[in-house]
């Protein structure tokens, strides 16, 4: 197998092997946890801001106005819900104008849900009595070896809902809130067998428990309600595509539903940058640049003097010789040692009258045929019709015997009367 072909089929299987390997290696995803609305991983939040457009009775749209900015809006607020869905304590970093803005919406009737995982010095504001939270890194290793966390939906007036347990991952089950006060409605709460883990800050240490706390809270605020969500993960992409999940994101989002709901997007942090491609890292590096450029260029001579295709030498082929009169001669010499003159005659006899019924349209194979054929014959050639019959009518003579014999004289004598029509025709 010559080297080029080698070469091809080595080029074909490494592409192939590449392309393999990339179409078979299972999708890498993003875990970071981001609510973004353009994210499509699985902590991002577009698919679960697709459904609720789809499944919210009144309406859901996204708007990145803060608080404030609503209430100044010529939207009437309260005839709208408000979403706020973060990682982290959003609230107390705006605390001093947050709140205030966030009680004028709630008392103008606007249905406000905050999902967040903690709510640092802000249960105090509220009438809370203490919020303790976990954060996954500090779970014990009770926490961390169980499959599953119950949650209780304990709500008694939030529609069709009646009272339903739920088996999730630990990891979706989220923070914990300690709430002892009346006005708070505890709406979703953690089995009391599960641990769970809090700091106290007097004693400077994590306390491990399993008391009872509450996920979903729900307090009413002159014509309009706040909610409390210490998990706020169960709002996410991942959440609305997994069961139960999914049904438990839905009866959360059911609490919005008697009005339009707007989620807010200012209080989100901005999106990460993208990473800088290699290729761009490389361009700013003036060493990596010269063996990038030195790599290029080693492959574009390796295609160059390599891969072009490689064609051996023509050959220098001669003229073709004429060798008919050679043959002819041949023929002839073999005709005059067989003395068969009757056979040479009756083939230039056949040649002649084939030559004139292709060239001319005349017939002069059958006699009956004779009083149409011949005066045409002799009106082409100049001869008498006498001497052209004659001629024919002596070579049919011959045609029609069994064992024809000319003497060479004859053969001559019919050959030059035949070779002369031809030479009168053209």
């Amino acid at each position: 197998m010559k080297s080029r072909t080698l070469f091809i089929i080595f080029i074909v299987a490494f592409l192939l092997l590449i392309y393999w390997a990339e179409s078979t290696k299972p999708k890498s995803f993003d875990w970071r946890v981001t609510y973004q609305p353009e994210s499509t991983e699985p902590f991002g939040c577009k698919l679960f801001d697709e459904m609720m457009q789809r499944t919210m009775p009144k309406g859901y749209e996204l708007t990145d106005k803060d608080l404030k900015q609503l209430i100044e809006d010529s939207i009437t607020t309260s005839q709208r819900n408000i979403l706020m869905l973060n990682e982290h304590d959003v609230i107390n970093g705006y605390r001093y104008y947050l709140l205030d803005s966030l009680y004028k919406l709630v008392r103008l009737g606007c249905n406000v849900l905050i999902a967040q995982n903690s709510f640092d010095n802000f249960y105090d504001s509220l009438g809370i009595d203490r919020i303790e939270y976990t954060y996954l890194g500090r779970m014990f290793s009770e926490l961390q070896a169980r499959r599953s966390d119950t949650l209780i939906w304990a709500a008694t007036n939030q529609g069709p809902y009646s009272s339903q347990t739920y088996y999730i991952q630990p990891i979706m089950s989220g923070a914990g809130m300690c709430v002892s006060s009346p006005d708070w409605e505890k709406l979703i709460v953690k089995n009391a067998n599960t641990p769970f883990s809090y700091y106290d800050y007097d004693e400077e240490e994590y306390i491990y428990t399993s008391e009872k706390r509450t996920l979903f809270i729900q307090r009413k605020i002159g014509k309009g309600s706040l909610y409390l969500l210490t998990a706020p993960i169960l709002l996410s992409n991942y959440s609305i595509t997994h069961e139960p999940t999914a049904q438990l994101a839905l009866r959360i989002m059911n609490c919005l539903s008697d009005k339009p709901t707007l989620r807010t997007t200012a209080y989100l942090p901005k999106p990460r940058p993208e990473q800088t491609p290699q290729i761009s890292y490389i361009s700013t590096q003036a060493p990596l640049l010269m063996a990038y450029r030195l790599a290029l260029l080693g492959v574009l001579l390796f295609f160059i003097f390599n891969a072009k295709r490689r064609q051996r030498p023509i050959p220098v082929v001669p003229e073709p010789t004429n060798h008919q009169l050679e043959f002819v001669k041949q023929i002839g010499t073999l005709y005059y040692q067989r003395a068969d003159h009757a056979d040479l005659t009756l083939k230039k006899f056949q040649y002649l009258k084939e030559y004139l019924r292709r060239e001319v349209q005349i017939d002069i194979s059958e006699p009956s045929g004779d009083e149409e054929s011949i005066p045409q014959l002799a009106a082409l050639t100049g001869y008498s019709e006498r001497h052209l019959k004659n001629v024919v009518s002596n070579l049919r003579v011959l045609e029609r015997q069994q064992h024809p014999y000319l003497s060479q004289d004859e053969m001559t004598k019919y050959i030059n009367d035949i070779n002369n029509i031809y030479n009168s025709i053209n």
